[in-house]
């Protein structure tokens, strides 16, 4: 269950279409209206269900719409082939999915900082072997990956869909990083860590946003197993512990962001507290609620975090 104790971090963004930067209007009636740049978007917000538009005159200059029940994206202006949004370190490309999505989630934007806190930059790390690693399960279309890339990490990114896979590879050409160390992988991601816990690989920092449902990729065979959350996230997690670097000069973390009422904080938090796979007697943790916010000073919530870090 979702806990409402929870402290919230906010997330505004300043909107300039020079720099490229994201900015959630307004929200209401379970839809949301965003600029990036300045290209603006009205789509589906289940998190907006209750509530009513501030400003009923922003909506009616939209350039592009997702219609849930059509699944189909209307546009007055087509999409600009070249729209991407500054991440403050890194740029991500934009595209609109057939899913509603745009390529990226910007309420996880204090979650990128918080990844690139260790090592403090690339340029500080570059020169030395090895690379702290850092694996990104359900990886999407890689933000945090390049996140994690652009602090001097090697990373592992992980998502069972090839397009995400392909959309992480074109962020970091579009950044400049093709000679950084990262993996591209389309593999199942609980497969992927079981098979790195007998292969006896580690991680400093293990990023995972797992779907509520979601299917692997497929077999040579064309079946695919289905991942339920509920079912399959215990197990992941208890691999996660295993692949954690014991041997680290830095705390190894682990971030988990959530987006369902089917699991939450509580549930995340009490599993790792009562583990015997890894020393939990430094273990600090951080939980709290991801909430956009508009120039008004709105707020629409977008989930939750549960950031851990296992002190030495």
């Amino acid at each position: 269950m979702w806990s409402s104790r929870l402290p919230t971090i906010s997330i505004l963004y300043q909107m300039t279409e020079e720099s490229g930067t994201y900015q959630l209007i307004d929200f209401g009636n379970g839809r949301k209206l965003e600029s990036l740049a300045g290209y603006v978007i009205d789509r589906p917000s289940p998190a907006a269900d209750f509530d009513q538009p501030e400003d009923r005159r922003l909506w009616n200059d939209v350039d592009a719409r997702f219609d849930g029940a059509t699944k189909r994206w209307e546009f007055r202006r087509p999409w600009p082939k070249s729209l991407v949004i500054d991440c403050d370190g890194f740029i991500m490309p934009t595209r609109p999915t057939p899913f509603g999505h745009i390529g990226l989630f910007p309420e996880q934007a204090d979650n990128w900082q918080w990844l690139r806190g260790q090592p403090k930059s690339y340029s500080d790390v570059a020169s030395h072997e090895p690379h702290p690693k850092g694996l990104n399960l359900f990886g999407y279309t890689g933000a945090s990956s390049m996140a994690m890339l652009s602090a001097g990490f090697e990373v592992a990114h992980v998502d069972a869909a090839k397009p995400n896979v392909d959309a992480a590879a074109k962020a970091a050409e579009l950044n400049n990083w093709q000679d950084r160390p990262i993996r591209y992988l389309v593999d199942d991601a609980a497969k992927f860590v079981a098979r790195e816990v007998r292969r006896e690989r580690h991680y400093h920092t293990v990023v995972l946003d797992p779907p509520a449902y979601g299917h692997s990729p497929k077999q040579s065979r064309g079946s695919t197993k289905t991942w339920r959350l509920e079912r399959d996230l215990w197990p992941l997690l208890d691999n996660v512990l295993r692949i954690l670097d014991p041997s680290s000069d830095v705390s190894p973390r682990i971030l988990f962001t959530g987006h369902t009422e089917s699991i939450g904080p509580d549930e995340v938090i009490g599993f790792l507290k009562q583990s015997r796979l890894i020393d939990t007697s430094g273990l600090r943790i951080d939980a709290s609620r991801s909430q956009l916010r508009t120039a008004s000073g709105r707020e629409l919530d977008a989930g939750f975090q549960v950031r851990c870090v296992f002190e030495r």
